[in-house]
């Protein structure tokens, strides 16, 4: 077979909670906010308070943790000594470590910080129009240089030839839609800080997971609270001093009005909470490069959309064939690119993880199968 799937994982689905569970809360949001409204600090306010939620799957999680944990049979000796001799060797160290967890929490929380707000900064809705083919390619870009400089991920054959593929699509995208752009070498620039600092935030967080072991509950807990109250802190002290820089009070007494608006504003941080968890859950279980294939289905959704509610621009029926086809090909070569399809030709498979845990297994048969015969003459020397 030239093609054939990576083993099938369950986990798999969970790609696709970012991009569903993206488009259920932009319907939850459209239901209650007002879109002349909805200051920065307020959608930010928001964004990290929905991340408090995750505590709910925290606590869920530690049960469950703890239920299967009781289970395992151990005598109270055994478990004394373990916990005795695991407390020595680790005292001097402890105090080190935690303070660099501190300070690499501080980091998530401050990008995640920056992130929400680099948009309002700097954010124009005459970029817009290149969102669609410049963003893409630079996060993908940024995520692959920056995965290797930080997670020590290396790139092999078939990683090249997707990236020159879908950057080749993106370009010739990019050069069909110049004359709807307006500010290109502004937007270029725009999208370049944001996929830098996107992607790092993305690769922090699964160098964080796979240095201390957390959940991405915890971590997202934790974020939440500190994000939140800072903002939250912030926003208390500049709408009794300077209601023109406020936006979160301001932002709930312009948006919820009644009732139904209190149900919406929390199914809303709920929708969020489970969108913003998928993207986590990619992340853990398995890369930041697998964020991108939900990211970018939710690129498509946003599409589709847009052609059907706005139809000009790159909406136009003139432009919606040719980036429709381009997308599903850019999808589909993401999806070799993070190995979910691999390709049996032109040695593209050689180096994907599948045919590197077999090629391991193949040689773990034959060191075995040559020990077993060593063994075998040795005996046979023995009786002679």
């Amino acid at each position: 077979m030239w093609i054939e799937f990576s083993e099938l994982n369950i986990k798999l689905l969970i790609l696709l909670i970012f991009p569903v569970f993206m488009q259920l809360q932009n319907l939850s949001k459209e239901a209650y906010i007002d879109k002349n409204k909805d200051h920065q600090i307020f959608k930010a306010f928001r964004y990290f308070c929905s991340y408090i939620f995750a505590g709910i799957f925290f606590i869920i999680f530690k049960i469950r943790n703890k239920r299967s944990s009781s289970k395992k049979a151990q005598s109270p000796n055994d478990e004394e000594k373990r916990e005795y001799i695991i407390d020595e060797i680790l005292k001097k160290d402890e105090r080190k470590k935690t303070i660099i967890k501190i300070l690499f929490m501080a980091l998530l929380c401050g990008i995640g910080m920056f992130c929400q707000f680099y948009m309002k900064l700097f954010e124009n809705k005459k970029y817009r129009n290149a969102k669609q083919s410049v963003e893409i390619i630079f996060y993908l870009i940024c995520l692959s240089i920056l995965s290797y400089a930080i997670l020590k991920q290396k790139l092999y054959k078939h990683h090249f030839v997707c990236l020159g593929i879908i950057a080749v699509i993106l370009i010739i995208l990019f050069i069909i839609s110049i004359p709807l752009l307006e500010l290109i070498f502004q937007s270029i620039i725009f999208y370049l800080g944001y996929s830098i600092l996107f992607s790092l935030y993305d690769i922090l967080k699964k160098k964080y997971i796979n240095l201390f072991f957390f959940t991405p509950y915890f971590i997202m807990l934790i974020i939440g609270l500190v994000n939140t109250t800072g903002i939250f802190l912030y926003d208390l002290i500049a709408y009794n001093t300077n209601p023109d820089i406020s936006g979160v009070i301001i932002g709930l007494k312009d948006n919820i009005n009644s009732v139904g608006d209190v149900f919406l504003f929390i199914l809303d941080l709920i929708l969020q909470c489970i969108w913003n968890l998928g993207f986590w859950l990619t992340i853990y279980y398995f890369s930041p490069y697998h964020t991108f294939i939900s990211d970018f289905i939710s690129e498509i959704f946003f599409y589709i959309k847009n052609a059907i509610q706005k139809g000009d621009g790159i909406y136009s029926t003139k432009y919606a064939p040719m980036f429709s086809i381009s997308y599903f090909i850019v999808l589909f070569l993401i999806l070799i690119y993070t190995e979910v399809i691999i390709l049996n030709f032109l040695g593209l498979d050689y180096n994907t993880k599948k045919r590197i845990e077999q090629r391991e297994r193949t040689d773990s048969d034959i060191m075995g199968m040559i020990s077993l015969r060593n063994l075998t003459k040795e005996e046979e020397g023995e009786d002679d």
